[in-house]
């Protein structure tokens, strides 16, 4: 501070303090003048005048405290996709969700009732399209329907629920509208690996790498040669047929051939237990989710997984169940990386990702999701219990990446 401000900064505090010394008096007897007035009254018998002066001043301080809170109240927030979480000291403002919520907190410790609830009741309100991850459905499904249902939203709401496939909605992940170019096939058919072989997220071996080529080949052939049966039904039934036919069948289409020359040469060269421990560790991992249940689920198409399509914007809850997480992961995997896919490109409708317990769900590259979907305008929201699930379940690198991508961070015990 220059010299000139600090002698201008003293005067106007002595000034201050002065004015505080002669002003106090006046206050004190303003604030006791009418007490004393009113007791008069009283003992003279003037009782009328000493309610009407007492009244006069309950009125004076009513006023007085009203003014106050009134200049206390919170402003209104300037941007209109600010998400406001209300709470008794009054409302904590979101003012870009789009940067990223990281959520941590032990079981218990509530972080569903604080954070995840209100801030799909906000997204509601602002009309956000999106997807949920609801560990333990119907958890948060049933308060998304009746966020829907109460602000008369023109959001539709749409569950997949593993547990119970016959009242569930159907849905085709693997539909060749979905499927634009090989890379999409090759991350969905990781997403799913990545969940059945949980040691192929931090390190990968030649067993993985052939089965995720082998299942991005079958994908890939279903989308370009037989598009009308292209669903993940009909991808394990190709999985589980016999080994030699299908290769033979893979070489049929330029693409899925260079994807599976590996495994059709070690066939040629008549190396029978290589080709069988590539095609036998695949079969052996899907055959926890290839079950008609399951696969019942896959067999319609009643939505689109375009959630934040501008002309048709949808919720998206998919439930999972905590007793069979392992079993339904691959499959939620699957369906949120098709919809996060779609989601993150630019002119689409306002959206947002809720994971709940995210480490119990693999989802390929969602580190950098709050990162590039910034500008698209997806809001993510990461919760998990504690670092060290969340670095299990994703490995260290990627566990870091996603706690800094998150500008909001909130934290419970």
């Amino acid at each position: 501070m220059k010299e000139g401000q600090l002698k201008s900064s003293n005067r106007s505090g002595c000034l201050m303090y002065l004015a505080l010394i002669y002003a106090f008096p006046m206050l004190a007897a303003l604030a006791v003048l009418p007490l004393g007035v009113v007791y008069l009254c009283f003992r003279a018998g003037e009782i009328g005048n000493g309610l009407f002066v007492l009244a006069v001043e309950a009125g004076a301080v009513y006023l007085f405290i009203k003014y106050k809170r009134k200049g206390k109240k919170e402003e209104a927030p300037k941007n209109p996709n600010t998400a406001i979480l209300r709470t008794e000291a009054g409302g904590v403002q979101l003012g870009n969700p789009f940067r990223g919520v990281f959520v941590l907190g032990a079981a218990g410790s509530g972080k569903s009732e604080s954070i995840a609830v209100p801030l799909l009741s906000e997204f509601v309100r602002m009309g956000f399209a999106g997807v949920v991850y609801d560990f333990k459905f119907p958890t948060l499904a049933k308060d998304v329907q009746s966020f829907v249902n109460a602000k008369g939203s023109v959001l539709r709401h749409f569950y997949l629920d593993f547990n119970n496939p016959a009242a569930s909605y159907r849905v085709n992940p693997l539909n060749p509208r979905y499927l634009p170019n090989t890379s999409y096939a090759r991350e969905y058919a990781q997403a799913i690996i990545s969940n059945l072989m949980k040691e192929s997220i931090k390190k990968p071996d030649f067993w993985t790498r052939s089965a995720t080529d082998l299942l991005t080949a079958c994908i890939w052939y279903l989308k370009e040669e037989r598009p009308d049966i292209c669903d993940l039904p009909h991808v394990l039934a190709m999985i589980t047929s016999n080994d030699t036919a299908l290769l033979k069948t893979l070489q049929k289409n330029v693409q899925t051939a260079q994807m599976t020359v590996s495994i059709y040469n070690a066939m040629e060269r008549g190396a029978d237990s290589q080709v069988s421990g590539v095609i036998g560790t695949l079969q052996g991992a899907i055959a926890q989710i290839n079950t008609p249940e399951l696969m019942f689920l896959f067999s319609g198409d009643d939505f689109s997984l375009d959630v934040n399509d501008p002309q048709n914007p949808i919720i998206l809850t998919v439930g999972s169940y905590p007793t069979l997480t392992q079993t339904f992961a691959p499959l939620c995997s699957l369906v949120i990386t098709v919809a996060t896919k779609l989601m993150n490109q630019p002119d689409k409708h306002p959206s947002f990702v809720l994971l709940d317990e995210a480490p119990t769900v693999f989802i390929p590259n969602i580190e950098v999701l709050p990162n590039t979907g910034r500008s698209n305008k997806i809001a993510t929201v990461i919760m998990c219990q504690d670092i060290a699930q969340l670095e299990d379940g994703y490995g260290r690198e990627k566990a870091d990446v996603l706690f800094a991508s998150c500008n909001s961070h909130f934290y419970g015990r």
